[in-house]
């Protein structure tokens, strides 16, 4: 019964119970052990110290009113317990309708399935985006070739422009160039 325990129940220590009940801790232990020599089950740590929720406080509360209201010995008052709250919990398990579980193989054979689904689409998509970016990087040569070649032209004419204004000075002809210059000057 170690990892059974509701993920939203409240567990409690052997003194924190015994401060609760206003009872010994040694006490505690000996009322617990008693219920698991008949069957009783706490839940355990990992270094096998019990935990008490609330329906095993209810159990040791009802163990400590038999025992302080009669003289019964603690073997009878803890089948009493036993017997009082199994009876309950069988009540309280045919009253609900739990949902259908599946085994923990089937879950985990779909979490593993899921998860095999995730990576398969997010390789797709690290594809896809490694096609996007090589495009995108392929667009961006090709516009900085052609702005190269724009600007390899416009300097070819401008350096065309320029030889041809010095020709023109040197043969002493003005040139349309030279006398829209001047003029605007």
């Amino acid at each position: 019964m170690e990892n059974d325990m509701g993920m939203n129940e409240k567990a409690y220590t052997t003194s924190e119970i015994a401060v609760m009940l206003d009872m010994g801790v040694t006490t505690v232990r000996k009322y617990a052990q008693y219920l698991e020599k008949v069957g009783y089950e706490f839940f355990k740590t990992k270094n096998n110290a019990r935990l008490f929720v609330d329906s095993d406080i209810m159990a040791l509360r009802y163990l400590k009113e038999l025992r302080g209201k009669s003289s019964i010995s603690v073997e009878q008052a803890t089948n009493i317990v036993i017997e009082k709250f199994s009876k309950e919990a069988n009540r309280e398990i045919q009253q609900e309708s739990p949902p259908i579980l599946q085994p923990a193989n089937k879950q985990y054979d779909e979490l593993k399935g899921m998860m095999e689904n995730q990576n398969a689409l997010i390789k797709e998509l690290v594809t896809r985006l490694d096609k996007q970016q090589e495009h995108i990087n392929n667009r961006l040569n090709e516009r900085d070739k052609h702005l190269m070649q724009v600007m390899n032209e416009r300097l070819e004419t401008q350096r065309l422009t320029a030889a041809s204004i010095e020709e023109a000075n040197a043969k002493g002809k003005s040139t349309f160039f030279s006398r829209l210059f001047s003029k605007a000057r």
